[in-house]
């Protein structure tokens, strides 16, 4: 099981964010304690990472298989999420 630590970024984005995504972005982190690979692994700068597709918001995280954390970087509307990084 892994511990899922949200970024300071992240909890401003959250704040930022209608309430009517945040059932389903809990409901993912839930499932990110048991499962790191439910998002689809990203490619080139952020090879590292994952993302989550939760239409029209994205959370983008990064597992450290070592310390078994899963860091969510930043959550945010698919337009904007990209250029925050």
């Amino acid at each position: 099981m892994y511990r899922v630590v949200l970024s300071n970024r992240a909890k401003k984005d959250l704040k930022k964010l209608d309430k009517r995504y945040l059932l389903k972005i809990s409901n993912f982190i839930d499932i990110l304690q048991t499962n790191l690979f439910v998002g689809k692994k990203m490619e080139g700068e952020f090879k590292n990472s994952y993302k989550i597709k939760i239409p029209p918001i994205r959370m983008i995280y990064t597992p450290n298989f070592e310390n078994k954390v899963i860091l969510v970087e930043t959550i945010g509307h698919r337009g904007d999420i990209y250029k925050s990084l």
